[in-house]
């Protein structure tokens, strides 16, 4: 049972990034994107607009809360 909680967390492949200028979620490997956010990247500190540029992989759900939680408030 706990060996497979580790392999899904471990399938989770998502990358967070930029599309058309707004911030949104990918499937690792995919050009469009799952999910697109209100969030336009210009209006985030350009570390943030730079990392986003070359896309943040996620591995966990809770990362990708954190990360969120970071750019949607």
């Amino acid at each position: 049972m706990h060996h497979k909680a580790i392999s899904a967390v471990l399938a989770l492949s998502l990358t967070l990034g930029s599309w058309k200028g707004y911030l949104a979620l990918f499937e690792t490997g995919k050009n469009e994107p799952r999910q697109i956010f209100p969030t336009q990247v210009s209006i985030l500190p350009p570390v943030d607009q730079r990392a986003l540029e070359d896309g943040i992989i996620i591995r966990s759900e809770k990362r990708l809360q954190q990360l969120l939680e970071d750019y949607l408030s």
